[in-house]
C-alpha cells in the first residue's frame, strides 16, 4: 500500500520499495513481479516529479527517503532481474546454476543478503 501526505507531497512506500538492497519477493503470499513492476508504474504516474518517497527498505540506512529517480532504479531491477532469469531459462539452465548468480546484469548496484530470494522468485513466476 501507498500512503499519500498530500500537504507535504510525500509518499510512504512501505514494502513496495526496496532502495539498492535485494527484494523480498513472497511468492507464497501471492507476490508477482510482473504487477509490481505495473504498481511501480502507477505510483510514478499517480504522484507529481517533486514527490519525496519514504521507503521501506534500503541498503543504506541514510537512503531510505529518495525521488521517483529510485523508484525507476527499482522498477529496472525488477525488469532486468526477469530479462535475466527469462534468458536463463532460454539458454537451458538449471535451475541450480541460475542460483548461482551473485548479480543482477544491468542492476549491479543492488546489493545485500537475498539474492537467492530474488532469483527463485522469478524462476517460479517464469517456468
Amino acid at each position: 500500500a501507498m500512503i499519500y501526505f498530500p500537504d507535504h507531497k510525500v509518499v510512504h512506500m512501505g514494502d513496495l520499495v526496496f532502495n539498492r538492497r535485494f527484494p523480498y519477493i513472497d511468492k507464497t503470499s501471492g507476490a508477482d513481479i510482473k504487477s509490481w513492476i505495473k504498481v511501480l508504474d502507477k505510483a510514478m504516474s499517480t504522484f507529481k516529479s517533486d514527490t519525496t518517497y519514504v521507503f521501506g527498505h534500503a541498503l543504506d540506512p541514510e537512503k531510505i527517503v529518495g525521488t521517483i529517480a529510485d523508484l525507476k532504479a527499482f522498477q529496472n531491477y525488477l525488469k532486468r532481474l526477469l530479462d535475466y532469469i527469462s534468458g536463463e531459462i532460454k539458454a537451458g539452465k538449471s535451475k541450480e546454476e541460475i542460483m548461482k548468480a551473485t548479480f543482477i546484469p544491468g542492476a549491479e548496484e543492488w546489493k545485500g543478503d537475498g539474492i537467492s530470494r530474488s532469483l527463485d522468485a522469478a524462476y517460479q513466476e517464469l517456468s
